[in-house]
């Protein structure tokens, strides 16, 4: 039976990174990460590389930062929002709301950050639908909507809020990480989670501050919301930065 993959190869402040693929094409989602710590673990699935597609959430350093050097060494098609591209300083092709390439279908979805466009993606090859949700304030109907049913969700599950109001980052850090244009909480993933998942929803918990979070009190936190509101998933991780997430395959 045909099926897609999904990675996450790095996740966190120091670089973002996941892909995507099926036996034609290899979308890559986000760019914050040296060549050689992408092409390493691309290598050893067998992925093919001869028609890579790159989708740029927002253009902030950890989203964004190796994609000079993915493009002067690899054959890349580069997709984002424009203004996304103009603060980048790199030519890309738009995607206002959604785009087809081979079998997948990739939309993008607004998000409410500190960035000049920042989305989500959803990404459908047959029956099989991941979405791909960092770094937000809050999530509103509109995307909450459009992730539903979702086969896997990798959904940023950022700081443990005790964590990060007794932590020793600046009050304005704090302020902006807390607000509506900053970052989801444990808390937050969780009901945006529990939202949308179902009974076979893989879980990926990914961006976790690694001074503001830990993957066990992440996992806790989700796994006793979902489970104390009578919500079923089939599995539940953390995207850690060095070794990102296990191989994920979906049947389509």
């Amino acid at each position: 039976m045909s099926r897609i993959g999904y990675k996450s190869i790095s996740s966190g402040s120091k670089g973002n990174c996941s892909i995507v693929w099926d036996d034609e094409n290899l979308l890559v989602f986000d760019f914050g990460i040296s060549l050689r710590r992408f092409r390493n673990p691309v290598l050893e699935l067998g992925v093919p590389m001869d028609a890579i597609s790159v989708f740029i959430t927002h253009e902030h350093s950890d989203h964004a930062s190796g994609l000079g050097i993915l493009k002067k060494n690899l054959s890349v098609d580069l997709y984002t929002r424009n203004r996304t591209a103009m603060a980048i300083g790199i030519e890309s092709y738009t995607i206002k709301n959604e785009l087809v390439l081979g079998n997948f279908r990739v939309s993008a979805v607004s998000v409410s950050h500190d960035a000049v466009d920042p989305v989500a993606y959803i990404v459908e090859n047959g029956n099989a639908k991941i979405s791909i949700v960092s770094d937000l304030g809050y999530p509103d109907e509109n995307l909450i909507a459009k992730m539903s049913g979702s086969d896997l969700l990798a959904v940023e599950a950022n700081h443990d809020l005790g964590m990060l109001m007794e932590g020793s980052y600046p009050q304005i850090l704090k302020k902006r990480i807390s607000s509506n244009h900053g970052h989801l909480s444990n808390e937050q993933s969780a009901d945006l989670i529990g939202k949308v998942c179902k009974a076979d929803s893989d879980i990926v918990l990914t961006h976790l501050s690694q001074e503001n979070n830990t993957p066990e009190i992440a996992t806790a936190t989700v796994r006793k919301y979902l489970e104390g509101n009578g919500i079923r998933y089939s599995s539940l991780s953390c995207a850690s930065q060095s070794d990102g997430s296990r191989i994920y395959y979906l049947e389509i």
